[in-house]
């Protein structure tokens, strides 16, 4: 026997196979609705069999929050170095998404569903990374002058993602272009603005 012989790791996970489930996910969410999109029917869309979805996604419901509230596997904007231009693209991207028809099945039922502290910390954790790039951005900006130091970059951060997504889940992208335009104008001057009343 080989004592040398190295532990043999886990089989790495599969992203084709996750990318799958997620766009499986979606698309039933659009097509059937919330109650309907089912482990066994996403892994039957998928190709995939319903053990290899839970030893992702422990639960139905961190499957759907990831699939309506994760990136899908698009990266986050890069900065332009103009703040007021950067918060208008992200306006335009939560308010798309939050408008899909997945998002406008999935969020009324996750919230009837999520109502666990476990669930609240694990939809956290799912946006962490655009959070993480929201905070970058404005402290960018506030590096280069262009805001103060002190805005508060992530009360910003959820009147851009409950303002978008109220609007997404309510009236889809009708009127696009001046809600975006109003609500990153909106955001722009709090974040200019900030510490000016105290």
């Amino acid at each position: 026997m080989n004592s040398e012989t190295p532990a043999r790791a886990g089989r790495p996970r599969d992203l084709g196979k996750d990318q799958a489930v997620l766009v499986a996910a979606r698309r039933l969410l659009a097509e059937v609705g919330y109650q309907q999109t089912t482990i066994a029917a996403i892994a039957r869309l998928a190709e995939v069999n319903s053990p290899a979805i839970y030893r992702r996604w422990p639960t139905r419901e961190a499957l759907i929050e990831e699939a309506v509230h994760g990136t899908g596997g698009h990266p986050l904007p890069e900065a332009s170095g103009d703040l007021r231009t950067d918060l208008a693209t992200w306006v335009r991207i939560f308010l798309v998404r939050a408008a899909r028809p997945a998002a406008r099945a999935g969020v009324p039922g996750l919230l009837a569903d999520s109502q666990s502290e476990e669930a609240r910390q694990r939809l956290l954790a799912i946006g962490a990374p655009v959070r993480k790039a929201f905070q970058e951005m404005l402290d960018d900006a506030a590096a280069r002058g262009e805001i103060p130091v002190e805005v508060d970059a992530m009360f910003l951060f959820d009147l851009l993602s409950g303002t978008t997504t109220m609007r997404g889940l309510t009236r889809g992208t009708e009127d696009e272009d001046h809600f975006v335009e109003s609500l990153a104008g909106s955001l722009y001057v709090l974040a200019v603005h900030a510490g000016g009343a105290a």
